[in-house]
């Protein structure tokens, strides 16, 4: 599974942000598109951070403190983002996503422009599609017994039977 890399799972036309957007209208936007985050970029494509559902509770707290508060995408955003190259291994990813607290990570060119991005469900759907890959795993020899659970066919798979 080491071929399978950011550009083969990365969704390509998810929504970025502009820095200077009012907050309230990207915070409807995540909304409307049901979206964890999203990343923030410039005129040019280049990544400046990224808004995520956290960074929008802050202006819950703050509305709680100052009343209805204002600000642009820019004043909230998590930066820098941390981002990751088209050539990303699943692997690597996984890695990420176990050990930072993302749900979603940005794919950027050599250029640091924002190409697509990468969630955990990407990751998890790109495991299975390849588990079930003859070229990666082999043709099967023998079908998995009547009723047996996971548990007893990742021992037996250990055992090498």
């Amino acid at each position: 599974m080491d071929h399978i890399t950011a550009s083969d799972m990365m969704a390509r036309s998810e929504t970025t942000l502009p820095p200077g957007m009012d907050i309230y209208d990207a915070l409807r936007r995540l909304l409307k598109y049901k979206l964890t985050g999203a990343p923030v970029v410039d005129e040019d494509g280049v990544l400046l951070g990224m808004l995520t559902e956290r960074d929008c509770l802050k202006v819950v707290v703050a509305g709680a403190l100052d009343g209805w508060p204002g600000g642009s995408v820019s004043d909230y955003m998590s930066s820098p983002a941390r981002s990751i190259a088209p050539a990303t291994t699943l692997y690597d990813i996984v890695h990420l996503f176990l050990t930072r607290p993302y749900r979603k990570l940005p794919v950027v060119d050599e250029g640091g422009r924002v190409i697509g991005q990468v969630s955990r469900r990407d990751a998890l759907v790109a495991f299975e599609s390849a588990r079930d890959n003859p070229r990666l795993f082999g043709e099967r020899s023998e079908p998995v017994p009547e009723g047996e659970g996971v548990d007893s066919a990742m021992r037996r798979a250990r055992r090498g039977k």
